[in-house]
């Protein structure tokens, strides 16, 4: 890369490199579903965020049953494929690892945010 002039591309691949690295992306998932610091994401943490999330975008009613239960049926999902021990919550370890088996996941929960 020139150090004067980044093209656009180049630019793209430096950006995404460092934004999108695992690590950095674990910490930014991590702590925009853990909303009380406990160390562990719970179902109901999930569809807070999910729902907050369908809110914000505007596309649809969130308060419509339908639309509940998509979500719901989207969060259990996520748990059932993330909760190793089966104890209802996901922790710091439980993400990691799956996250590691299958990165697209961290993608997922972002982009769900």
């Amino acid at each position: 890369i020139n150090a004067e002039y980044m093209g656009f591309k180049e630019y793209l691949q430096y950006h995404l490199g460092i934004v999108f690295s695992t690590d950095e992306l674990f910490d930014i998932v991590w702590s925009m579903y853990d909303e009380d610091g406990n160390g562990y994401i719970t179902r109901d943490e999930l569809v807070e965020v999910v729902t907050n999330s369908t809110r914000w975008m505007g596309d649809c009613d969130v308060e419509s049953k339908e639309v509940q239960e998509l979500i719901q049926a989207e969060v259990e999902k996520i748990v059932a494929f993330v909760d190793i021990n089966k104890d209802g919550q996901i922790s710091k370890e439980e993400l990691y690892a799956a996250a590691e088996k299958h990165p697209e996941i961290l993608e997922k929960l972002k982009n769900l945010a």
